[in-house]
């Protein structure tokens, strides 16, 4: 990539993640690590993590949805606030802005190097403790926290918003958490307190190295369905995703695009995107669900402590009201009018990242090959001016997403600046998968 990307925090590549009712050009896939035997008996404790600041039983806040994260304002020490990514993928929470260190002169115990999909030289980091954390009238004990020592993930570039952190285990297994994304709303409970009352629907929930699993039936193209152990993780970027090495039935249907999937912690994560036929969750029955199948090396299954064969992430989720019980195993989903809503995919074949120091000049970081855009002529780096004669600057990555991914659109109008050169483009959309 030139050097406009690589002076303003450059690349993040799909995986993970929001926008309403679509399925984003991108999707940054962040598979964070088996670290938990680093942290001893840390996260081993009865004690929750998190607690009301005052005496209650429920606390509701409001998280924004940024590409398909939910992302919240924290204190830490007393300081910020910080934009820290709720996901409950991640088995223990993680600072991912390097200059949080000087600013909360976080301690160093232990140096470490975390590994995780895109290659085997995977980035440093190292472990601090007597982190607290507080935001909207909740607080933390003293916390273990990974900080690295670079930004492994690029979420600000990919979110478009700057992101500091991401809470996992530790604040998800302190309370019943209920995740209203219609109204971008989240509630907590104290453990034992919530009634889910007969509008929901229970599945089984198993928490495995701090992460929640689930079983599922999927069906990719030849009508044989398999089950599945899935992990229920909100940071994904892709409603579905499954890992070929895991179990010989799972292979990827002949139509398909290889591509560029993510940024794992030791590189680019290369793999393969298409739809899966059917995949049934519970009684609730997905069909033509946008897939990924991640290449892994041989190392990947060897760091990987528990048996799973995929994750579904907030593209799926985002279709019910989630209670997550962490406590007892339990994951109650209440559908919400979105339940029937088609899985979208870009239609334009351009991966749009956010770049700048405040991360609002949004730039072609990939075209794919053999794509619309790839046939007008788009290149890397090219930045997006105008969409449909509508100013991005009035819009979000998330906003963006939805024009490019639209079922029902047959065309786009693109304005595009190249160095000093605008460039129009009037541009035939069609589905990619």
């Amino acid at each position: 990539m030139r050097s406009f990307i690589r002076n303003v925090t450059p690349l993040v590549v799909l995986r993970i993640n929001t926008f309403g009712k679509q399925i984003c050009a991108i999707f940054i896939i962040i598979w964070l690590f088996v670290i938990i035997s680093l942290v001893g008996n840390g996260l081993a404790q009865a004690q929750p993590y998190f607690y009301f600041s005052e005496p209650r039983k429920k606390k509701s806040f409001s998280f924004e949805f940024h590409r398909n994260l939910m992302v919240v304002d924290v204190m830490i020490n007393g300081h910020g606030p910080f934009n820290f990514v709720l996901d409950t993928g991640v088995g223990i929470s993680t600072i991912t802005n390097p200059s949080l260190k000087q600013l909360l002169n976080l301690q160093r115990i232990r140096n470490v190097l975390i590994r995780g999909l895109g290659g085997d030289e995977g980035s440093p980091a190292f472990l601090t403790s007597d982190v607290k954390i507080s935001f909207s009238g909740i607080e933390s004990i003293p916390l273990t926290m990974v900080v690295f020592e670079e930004d492994p993930f690029f979420l600000s570039t990919y979110l478009g918003v700057k992101v500091d952190g991401i809470l996992g285990y530790e604040f998800f297994s302190s309370f019943v958490s209920k995740i209203n994304y219609q109204e971008n709303l989240l509630t907590v409970y104290a453990p034992g307190t919530y009634n889910p009352g007969r509008k929901y629907d229970f599945i089984p929930m198993v928490v495995h190295s701090n992460k929640p699993f689930v079983k599922a039936l999927c069906t990719l193209f030849d009508g044989s369905p398999i089950s599945v152990d899935l992990l229920v993780d909100t940071g994904a970027g892709f409603p579905l995703s499954l890992e070929t090495y895991s179990d010989s039935g799972i292979r990827i249907p002949a139509k398909h695009l290889e591509m560029q999937l993510g940024l794992g912690l030791s590189g680019i994560i290369h793999g393969s995107l298409a739809r899966s036929e059917e995949l049934k969750l519970g009684n609730f029955l997905f069909r033509e669900v946008v897939t990924s199948f991640p290449d892994y090396d041989d190392w990947q299954t060897r760091l990987e402590p528990i048996k799973r064969n995929g994750s579904i992430g907030n593209f799926l989720l985002k279709r019910f009201t989630v209670v997550f019980d962490y406590g007892n195993g339990q994951l109650f989903l209440k559908p919400t009018h979105r339940i029937k809503e088609p899985f979208k995919y870009d239609r334009v074949g351009i991966d749009l990242v956010g770049g700048g120091e405040d991360f609002n000049h949004f730039v072609v970081h990939h075209v794919k090959v053999n794509s619309p855009a790839d046939e007008a002529g788009i290149l890397e780096d090219d930045e997006v001016m105008e969409i449909n004669f509508q100013k991005v600057m009035k819009l979000d990555l998330g906003a963006i997403d939805e024009i490019l991914s639209d079922p029902d659109a047959k065309n786009v109008w693109l304005k595009l600046k190249r160095v000093d050169e605008y460039i129009y483009l009037w541009i035939k959309m069609r589905n990619l998968i």
